[in-house]
Order: C-alpha cells, then structure tokens, then sequence
C-alpha cells in the first residue's frame, strides 16, 4: 500500500514537473503601468530608440544575423514579418543583448505597432 502511494506521487510530481516546463516556455515580460495616450510614430519615438540601442549590431556593416535596422521600412518590415517586438519583449532572449529596453521604451513599440506602424 505505501509503495503504490509513494509511485502515484512519483507520477504526480513528475507530471507537475513537466506542465511547469511547458509553461514557462516564455519569458516575454508583461508591460504593465506605461499607458500611452498618443500616436506613435517611427521618426518622432522608435526611430531614436533604434539608433541608441540597436545599430551598434544592426547597421549595415557586419550587421548581427544579416538584420539591417537603419531605415523606416527596415524596421517596420521586421516589426511586421519578423520577430523584432517579440525579442524586444523577451526576457530570456532579449533584444538588445545586454538586457530590457525600459518599460517605458517597450511600450512605445507595442503602441506602434496598434497605431498601424506610422513613420
């Protein structure tokens, strides 16, 4: 008898262990708090963050993985097809390398991207 419970608690651990694996797949960081209340726009909001955080691996010399990010339609091609905004917003893989842009930052993206990718 207390061989089979301790089997079925085997059973039931390893199981929860395995669901929390599948859950925790993503890491992409919620933003909370940082409500915008205006059109985004590339040249007035992304445009700057680009140039301060990503052209130092995303220009056109020797850019990282052959992503260019130096033009309006470079990086709104890769909001759009790409997966840009997902790295922006994923903490275990996160773009810039060095770690999160700010909430702050994030959310002006996410915000571009509901207002229809406005240069």
């Amino acid at each position: 008898m207390l061989m089979l419970k301790i089997k079925r608690m085997r059973k039931i651990f390893y199981l929860a262990t395995v669901l929390l694996g599948f859950s925790c797949t993503t890491a992409e960081i919620p933003l909370t708090g940082v409500p915008i209340d205006r059109t985004v726009t590339y040249q007035r909001d992304i445009q700057p963050i680009i140039f301060n955080n990503c052209l130092t691996c995303h220009s056109s010399i020797n850019p990282a993985n052959g992503l260019i990010l130096e033009s309006y339609v470079q990086v709104k091609n890769s909001a759009q097809n790409g997966n840009l905004i997902t790295r922006i917003n994923d903490g275990a893989n996160p773009m810039p390398q060095n770690g999160l842009l700010t909430a702050a930052n994030r959310a002006l993206f996410d915000k571009w991207k509901v207002d229809g990718y406005i240069e």
